[in-house]
């Protein structure tokens, strides 16, 4: 019997992920983004570092600390098989977990250093046991010398194992079981299966024993009851193992298929912060029963060889594939919650403004994760960016408008020349187009024309173009001209000026702090007419308003005219509103 040994990884690291949404998604997302920065957080390959420290100084030292090691970890097995325990498999766990520290596991990608580790302790335990004895006093480092003086190797006689000084890294400086050494194992292993050990280590064989072990929640006697045809070794591992595996992750990926169905239909139905709690609901429930699952085939199945680091490999891309879905909800969730929120005016953030922030950071974030991912399983995140980066500059080439575009989009946005609703009026090369802005997206803004129609122009075009935005004047100057006939009198012209000035002043429209730029007089003189010119500022948030008021105005001025019986020698020359 053992313990699920191999299960390297501290529980906390395992332990499933849950959460909650504004009272449902503001106050919870906060904890379900700390839950899941805290599953993400911990470094595998670190947790293999954080047990009791080796001597790893020499080749002897290296060599007589995994002997001592081997014996407790045989010890653990002992008291485990008496006693199957949680207590005496976490005891076990620990032993194994102090060896890996004497492996040189740098070639390795950290999402499966822990399992190719254990399998390398059986492989070696069992290859050490075939080899013919060693004098301690033989092996470099057993009399203390110089460490300058130590070989850089040094191979254990008989075998092809060996101990070499690393060169770099964290473990730079010690003696550890080299990379090549572990890479080579599970082929040397098969060379000496089956024969009888030289030696008389406390187990004949590890490795087998890490093949049969079961968590200390599965009965030994369920086991015995498997049918031998299911206790075939396949990829290092009980066929029943991984049939039960498979059944578990079969289960898993139904119940999470089964809520997100229900998740998609709620969301269907609901406002946007709710229906984005939703949405990222489907993403945590299926991390939380993955989280679970893992724990039966991580602790209980205690799955090995080939086919754990499969199952590792399997499960790192899962979190991690979850991890960035829940990053990508999460952006929009906080965005609709903010928008959403009461206390928060309106006229402090521009809400296509900040959707388009979440979209880019949902996308920064998502790749952030999905590459730290790629890491884990050995992907290096150092040539995958290279890569995004090549294909980047060869995209960007090949669509430079649709770039130009979007950065035009974003000028738009950080500028804030118009928005949603905004009539405003742009210089093309042929013409002058204006209209109300409909839709302002990441490539063009759709613009309303007067006539109905809808111009769909790209951002870029705006973004070289004076703007004339109509909807953001906070008045208008109302200049007109007219002309009364040149036999009018003094007196006649003086009354009307005085009067169109108590006219206009009285005007509640006319802006107060204009008030002084006011301007009714007499600009013109010829033998056929006298021209006056009525200029003042007029607060109107709008044109249609600014028509009405101006169209009271011109009427004012008739009245006025027609009452002093002076009479308009023609039509004025309208200037420009």
């Amino acid at each position: 019997m053992a313990a699920p040994h191999f299960s390297t990884e501290p529980e906390s690291d395992r332990a499933p992920h849950r959460g909650r949404r504004p009272a449902f998604s503001i106050a919870a997302l906060g904890l379900l983004l700390l839950a899941l920065l805290a599953w993400a957080g911990p470094a595998r390959p670190e947790s293999l570092r954080a047990s009791e420290p080796v001597d790893t100084s020499s080749p002897s030292a290296t060599y007589q600390s995994f002997l001592k090691t081997v014996r407790t970890i045989e010890a653990r097995y002992a008291d485990y098989a008496a006693d199957k325990t949680p207590a005496n498999a976490t005891a076990l766990r620990q032993s194994v977990r102090r060896s890996h520290r004497l492996l040189d596991l740098s070639d390795q990608p950290p999402a499966v250093r822990g399992k190719v580790a254990a399998m390398a302790i059986g492989y070696l335990h069992d290859l050490l046991a075939q080899a013919p004895p060693i004098d301690p006093a033989t092996i470099p480092g057993a009399v203390p010398t110089d460490p300058d003086k130590l070989p850089p190797r040094w191979i254990i006689p008989g075998t092809d194992i060996e101990i070499a000084r690393v060169a770099a890294g964290e473990t730079a400086g010690e003696y550890l079981f080299s990379a090549r050494t572990i890479d080579d194992l599970s082929a040397a292993y098969e060379e000496i299966a089956g024969t009888e050990p030289l030696a008389s280590p406390g187990y004949p064989s590890l490795h087998r024993l890490q093949i049969a072990v079961t968590g200390p929640f599965i009965p030994d006697a369920l086991i015995a009851r498997v049918p031998p045809a299911l206790n075939e070794i396949v990829l290092d591992t009980p066929l029943w193992k991984i049939l039960a595996t498979l059944v578990i992750v079969l289960a898993v990926l139904i119940a999470a298929a089964l809520w997100a169905r229900l998740a998609w239909l709620m969301a269907r139905r609901a406002q946007p912060t709710v229906r984005y709690a939703w949405r990222i609901s489907m993403p945590l429930v299926f991390l939380a029963l993955f989280s679970a699952s893992e724990w039966a085939v991580l602790d209980e199945l205690n799955l090995t060889g080939t086919f754990a680091v499969g199952e590792h490999v399997f499960s790192s891309v899962a979190h991690y594939l979850a991890a960035a879905w829940i990053a990508w909800t999460a952006c929009f969730l906080v965005l609709e919650a903010i928008i959403a929120w009461p206390k928060i005016p309106r006229d402090v953030y521009d809400a296509h403004l900040l959707r388009l922030t979440a979209r880019v950071t949902a996308l920064l974030t998502t790749g952030a994760i999905l590459a730290y991912g790629a890491n884990e399983i050995g992907i290096p995140a150092l040539g995958l960016v290279a890569g995004f980066g090549v294909g980047g500059i060869a995209v960007a080439l090949a669509a430079q408008s649709t770039i130009e575009n979007l950065f035009g989009g974003l000028s738009i946005f950080a500028d804030r020349p118009f928005r949603i609703g905004d009539e405003i009026e742009y210089a093309t090369d042929l013409e002058h187009i204006g209209g109300v802005v409909e839709a302002i997206g990441l490539r063009s803004s759709r613009i309303r024309a007067t006539d109905g129609t809808l111009i769909s122009v790209p951002n870029g075009d705006l973004a070289k173009v004076p703007i004339t935005n109509r909807t953001r004047r906070d008045k208008h100057l109302f200049r007109r001209s007219f002309a009364v006939r040149a036999d009018a009198s003094a007196a006649q012209l003086r009354t009307l000026l005085a009067r169109l000035r108590s006219l206009v002043a009285a005007l509640p429209e006319v802006d107060e702090r204009t008030r002084g730029d006011l301007e009714i007089t007499i600009t013109d003189l010829d033998i056929d007419a006298i021209t006056i010119e009525v200029r003042a500022y007029v607060l109107a948030p709008d044109a249609r308003s600014f028509h009405a008021i101006q169209e009271r105005l011109i009427f004012g001025i008739l009245d006025e005219i027609e009452t002093l019986g002076a009479a308009i020698a023609g039509p004025g020359a309208p200037a420009e509103a």
